[in-house]
């Protein structure tokens, strides 16, 4: 009987687990390798089955995050006293008035339910103490 060829077929990221998630972790080894030891991103791509894409939207996301962990910790350590109080103060402004604005935007959706309530006598707000309907 004729003996049939068994072909070999070339790992690519489309044929060798496209959809399996990696952690973190995993994801850091290897960009680890492709920095220590000059793998490309395409021979990493293909030995780990990944899309390029993938690939580089992780780097992306890991350098960003490095940038700015590192920028905030420098950032604290080269300010004196006074200009870290005056960063603080800055902080704290910024965050009153997103209180500020939240508040009001609350303030403003009550209204509109109670206006809605009063003039279109609809229900809108759930008594408390009722209990769910068994559907």
């Amino acid at each position: 009987m004729a003996e049939k060829k068994r072909s070999r077929t070339k790992i690519n990221p489309k044929s060798s687990q496209p959809y399996k998630r990696r952690s973190e972790a995993q994801m850091a080894e290897i960009i680890k390798e492709i920095h220590q030891h000059g793998l490309p991103k395409r021979a990493a791509c293909v030995k780990y089955g990944l899309n390029r894409n993938t690939l580089n939207l992780f780097i992306s996301k890991q350098s960003t995050k490095d940038l700015s962990d590192n920028h905030s910790l420098d950032l604290l350590s080269v300010m004196n006293e006074n200009q870290q109080n005056l960063a603080l103060t800055k902080k704290i402004r910024e965050l009153s008035s997103a209180l500020e604005k939240s508040q009001l935007k609350v303030i403003t959706l009550e209204t509109m339910i109670q206006v809605a309530e009063d003039d279109l006598k609809i229900k809108i707000r759930k008594k408390s103490g009722t209990k769910q309907s068994k559907e």
